[in-house]
């Protein structure tokens, strides 16, 4: 039904004279497709509402209120930096369905999965729900993207089954956190080493060996706090790799399993961070349990053995033994206020012909408080670290979202177009690329992105001049540095092009690569695709080496896959 019928029938019914039968508007965005009669310029002083006029008026600017801050917070929204972009609140279940969601879009090149008129109505959908629901802007971005993922892959899934199973978390890790400190509490329990049935030695290397591999263990990871080793090791992947018929049965078609394997990498990449809190605090977890259980077993043996205490050496007298003992125990008793030891009853203790002394209570009180001190509590509380940095990361999980895919998308919610800022380094953009440019920008940041072609860089230009022409007029959602594929990338020259404006414009750089010269060059070449992928491999190294996200595109030729 066109608005203005809808509008004429709401004016009747409010004048008391339109058909009764039909329902009474309940909001101003009601549940029509189109624009409610309260959003049109020329209805805006009342609301087609069978109410009172004071609960009309302020249902009325409750309506306006939500549609401008939803208009206001989504063109703030995608002027925010990429760090700012990074603490949008989403939790690990939304995280998987946004990155799965990309994953397909970004492999699914047909659209066998995915019809461009299914992700066009979902960003509808999803704008529309969540826009008007949310007033910060960071909630406002988190909204709609998972509900633009939930939607697709909803209807993905009653399709293809199989999506399920990538859409839930992994198991195996929720199993290990359980599963792993049992094991390692009933491991400790049933040691027979450290405590024999009938014999206690002082100089157990078993129990030795414990306090050893702790204490070894908390100096690495002080070392790890060192912020370059800190940051190296934050980078470790830890995942599950599935059997390879496991994962053929659920991939039937060729387009779900290349998007599987992107989503894969990508998650493995995401995820590592979160990985790596689980890992610690299960193995933290399950050493205190290790420890717990060895102190377990000595109490409950106490029960019914009577320990027979002692040590033996070949090369150590009782003075040196008592020194060790000495520095060992020094923990547990000054903490608990343990009664020490001297070298006499050291000596009396010595393994001989009687194979020890009764009465072993006292050091099985040391045992135990050594371990609660050196192993079981330093473990609780760097489990429990590890737990909070686990759930901190599960409800806020880091996705980039200033990746020219989510600003591609979060520009959907902005009423004014986007800037993409193009500067030029050594590089001449002649009109065909200057039209091309245009479609990149719209690619990256929405239909109603522009292109701003900006004075480009001459080689070896001084930067800070050059950077004042580039950067002096207007602001820009996202800057690209065009640079050609033909070119040799020079760290002296485009490495401190980059770096300028990396410095001067955190987390809003691009570099885009064309390659339109390169293949120009290259046509009729047998070995022509070998030498475009090392030239390609070399530009992408270099932008990872300067931090800095790579896109190669075709500028004569724009549909063409780069």
């Amino acid at each position: 039904m066109p608005i203005w019928s809808i509008a004429s029938i709401a004016r009747a019914r409010y004048k008391g004279t339109g058909p009764t039968n039909r329902p009474a508007w309940r909001g101003c965005c009601a549940s029509t497709g189109n624009t409610p009669p309260c959003a049109l310029p020329w209805k805006r002083r009342r609301c087609a509402r069978p109410t009172p006029r004071r609960r009309q008026a302020s249902r009325h600017r409750a309506c306006l209120y939500a549609r401008r801050n939803a208009y206001a917070g989504s063109q703030f929204l995608y002027s925010l930096s990429a760090e700012e972009l990074s603490r949008t609140p989403m939790d690990e279940r939304a995280a998987r369905d946004v990155v799965l969601a990309h994953a397909i879009e970004a492999t699914d090149h047909d659209r066998q999965l995915l019809r461009t008129d299914e992700l066009r109505q979902a960003s509808l959908s999803a704008r529309n729900m969540g826009a008007l629901q949310h007033s910060r802007d960071t909630d406002a971005a988190a909204a709609f993207l998972k509900t633009r993922a939930a939607l697709l892959l909803d209807g993905l899934e009653r399709r293809m089954p199989a999506l399920g199973v990538v859409r839930r978390p992994c198991r195996v890790a929720a199993l290990a956190g359980w599963i792993v400190p049992v094991v390692a509490l009933l491991a400790g329990a049933l040691t027979e080493r450290i405590a024999n049935p009938h014999r206690m030695d002082l100089l157990s290397l078993p129990l030795l060996g414990v306090l050893g591999w702790n204490v070894l263990m908390y100096a690495f990871l002080l070392v790890l706090a060192i912020p370059p080793l800190r940051r190296r090791w934050s980078t470790l992947s830890i995942h599950v790799r599935l059997p390879a018929s496991w994962t053929r049965r659920r991939r039937p078609q060729p387009a779900l399993a290349a998007a599987l394997a992107r989503f894969a990498a990508d998650w493995r990449r995401l995820a590592a961070p979160l990985d790596l809190a689980r890992a610690r605090r299960i193995l933290h977890l399950s050493a205190a349990l290790f420890g717990a259980g060895i102190a377990l077993s000595l109490y409950v043996r106490g029960l019914i053995v009577e320990y027979r205490v002692g040590w033996e050496s070949t090369f150590l007298d009782a003075n040196q033994v008592h020194a060790i003992l000495r520095v060992l125990f020094a923990p547990a008793a000054w903490l608990f206020q343990l009664p020490g030891f001297t070298p006499e009853e050291v000596a009396a203790l010595r393994f001989g012909a009687t194979g020890g002394v009764a009465g072993g209570a006292r050091w099985v009180h040391l045992y135990a408080a050594l371990l609660a001190v050196v192993v079981i509590a330093p473990r609780l509380l760097l489990a429990a670290a590890a737990r909070w940095q686990e759930v901190r990361l599960r409800r806020n999980f880091p996705v980039d979202l200033g990746q020219p895919y989510y600003r591609k998308l979060l520009g959907a919610l902005s009423p004014v177009p986007l800037r993409l800022r193009v500067i030029p380094y050594s590089f001449a953009v002649d009109e065909r690329r200057g039209e091309a440019l245009q479609a990149l920008a719209r690619s990256m940041l929405g239909e109603t992105a522009q292109a701003m072609l900006m004075p480009g860089w001459e080689y070896g230009a001084d930067a800070d001049e050059a950077a004042g022409r580039s950067l002096s007029e207007g602001e820009a959602t996202v800057t690209a540095a065009l640079v050609n594929l033909s070119a040799t990338p020079e760290r002296e020259n485009h490495g401190a092009f980059l770096d300028h404006l990396a410095h001067a414009l955190p987390g809003k750089l691009v570099l885009v690569v064309d390659q339109s010269a390169y293949a120009a060059r290259l046509d009729g070449q047998a070995d022509a695709a070998r030498r475009m992928e090392e030239r390609k491999r070399l530009w992408q190294d270099f932008g990872d080496l300067h931090q800095v996200p790579v896109t190669f595109v075709d500028l004569l030729r724009p549909s063409a896959d780069a």
